[in-house]
C-alpha cells in the first residue's frame, strides 16, 4: 500500500477511535451524575485501552507523515499534505478531527467539573458526619458523668 493511502487508513482509524472516546466520555458523564463507581471503573479501563491504541496509531501517523513530507517536499500538516497531493480526504479528515477533538475537550471539561463537585460534596458530607459523630461522643460522655 502506498504511504499516502496508508496514512489515510491510519487517520480514519484515529477518527474511529476518537468517536469511540467521545462515546465513552458521554457514558462517563452519565455514570458520574448517577454516582455509579463500578461503571466508572469499567469506563476508566476502556479509556486506558483506547488511549494506548490511539498512542500506537499516532506513532504510525507521525512516521507516515514524515515519509510523505519528504516525498512531496512539503510540511507535515494535513492542509499542507492536501496542497501537495490534491487528495481532498486530507481536508475532510482534518475537519472531522478538529470537530471531534473540540467535542472531546468540552466533554472532558464537563466531566472534570462534575467530578470536582462530587468530590466537594463527599468531603463536605464526611466532615459533617465526623462532626456529628464526635458531638454525640461528647454528649454520651457528659451524660454518663452526670
Amino acid at each position: 500500500m502506498k504511504p499516502k493511502d496508508e496514512l489515510i487508513r491510519i487517520l480514519n482509524e484515529e477518527l474511529r477511535c476518537y468517536r469511540r472516546l467521545l462515546e465513552i466520555l458521554g457514558r462517563e458523564k452519565d455514570a458520574i451524575v448517577s454516582f455509579k463507581p463500578a461503571l466508572l471503573e469499567e469506563i476508566a479501563k476502556n479509556k486506558d485501552t483506547l488511549t494506548l491504541q490511539l498512542r500506537l496509531l499516532e506513532d504510525e501517523r507521525r512516521r507516515l507523515v514524515k515519509e510523505l513530507s519528504r516525498q512531496y517536499s512539503t510540511g507535515t500538516s494535513l492542509s499542507e499534505l492536501y496542497d501537495a497531493t490534491g487528495d481532498r480526504e486530507f481536508l475532510r479528515i482534518r475537519s472531522e478531527l478538529v470537530s471531534l477533538l473540540q467535542s472531546i475537550e468540552e466533554l472532558n471539561e464537563i466531566n472534570r467539573i462534575f467530578i470536582d463537585r462530587a468530590t466537594l460534596h463527599l468531603k463536605t458530607s464526611t466532615a459533617f458526619l465526623q462532626s456529628v459523630s464526635s458531638f454525640s461522643g461528647v454528649k454520651s460522655t457528659v451524660s454518663r458523668e452526670v
